[in-house]
């Protein structure tokens, strides 16, 4: 159900809003009515997070920032902060957790050593407090992974290497789970992807770097339940990822596509883009929405997008 657009997020740029009810049937009601609210409401860029959940202690964030081609995905809850991670050294990452008043960051995730992952990165543990970065401790001979290294060793910043079945509470009903790599990580870079599944109340995040349907695969002989209420669609919506078997075990709501408008890559991929949007409910695309915001208070969540599609 899509309401009118209104100022809200990033950028003071209109926005879309979507509220999906899950799992309690009986709240449909209260949706119903604060879409009502916001059709006849226009909601200014200062309107607080609790005027969507009233009732809710605290709203899970769920940011997509649009970074141009790669990821950087932000995630907030009462306890943890944790961005996933960050562009390009010129995608901007930096600016955004600026608009968000983000001093320090609790957990950082490097998917893998790729340029359009980890590049932010080393402004992001320049500018900012970071706790902890996770890694997948593969090896890339490149300067920008030479500089994401040294960062971490200037910084002082600990350091873990993400292994399969690694868990950390993330505060109360939020737990992070890595999914992928196993110990002995081998084949590409991308399959070599840190994937983390995040548990907020009864909604699931999973995000999959740039795994492809090798990794897929492993995962699906590996876990007997990977479903997931919003899924990153891995490697950019390439057509290598994102296969009809891997989204038949996610079943996922909400699926999101990061990538830059007209790359030279060509993402995403119309084959991958067509299982996508068969699989979901709902496909935003960072090239053609923007940032996207998922916003949660474990039972229900909204999608405010930065663009509209038309833009």
């Amino acid at each position: 159900m899509k309401t009118t657009f209104y100022q809200r997020l990033v950028n003071r740029q209109a926005g879309v809003t979507r509220s999906v009810s899950i799992h309690h049937i009986g709240r449909l009601a209260g949706t119903l009515f604060l879409l009502a609210f916001f059709l006849a409401v226009p909601l200014s860029c200062e309107t607080e997070e609790n005027e969507i959940f009233p009732d809710a202690e605290f709203v899970y964030e769920i940011h997509f920032i649009d970074v141009g081609q790669g990821d950087a995905i932000l995630f907030i809850s009462p306890d943890v902060t944790m961005l996933v991670d960050g562009g390009t050294r010129w995608g901007g990452v930096t600016g955004y957790l600026d608009q968000q008043g983000i001093e320090e960051i609790d957990i950082v995730i490097g998917t893998h050593p790729h340029a359009d992952h980890i590049g932010g990165l080393i402004a992001v543990f320049e500018n900012y407090t970071v706790g902890e970065v996770y890694d997948p401790g593969v090896i890339h001979t490149t300067l920008t992974f030479e500089d994401y290294l040294r960062a971490i060793d200037e910084y002082e910043i600990p350091f873990t290497v993400a292994r399969r079945g690694m868990e950390r509470t993330l505060g109360d009903d939020v737990r992070m789970t890595i999914l992928h790599p196993p110990d002995n990580p081998e084949g590409s870079l991308n399959n070599s992807s840190v994937v983390t599944r995040i548990t907020f109340g009864e909604l699931s995040l999973l995000l999959t770097g740039d795994l492809e349907m090798e990794g897929e695969l492993e995962l699906i002989s590996t876990f007997d339940n990977l479903q997931s209420t919003i899924l990153k669609a891995g490697h950019h919506g390439s057509y290598t990822s994102s296969t009809t078997r891997f989204l038949n075990e996610v079943k996922p709501e909400v699926s999101v596509i990061m990538c830059g408008r007209d790359n030279q890559y060509g993402h995403p991929h119309g084959a991958a883009l067509a299982r996508l949007e068969s699989a979901s409910n709902e496909v935003y695309r960072t090239d053609l929405h923007g940032h996207i915001l998922i916003e949660s208070n474990g039972y229900e969540y909204t999608v405010t997008t930065s663009m509209n599609e038309s833009e």
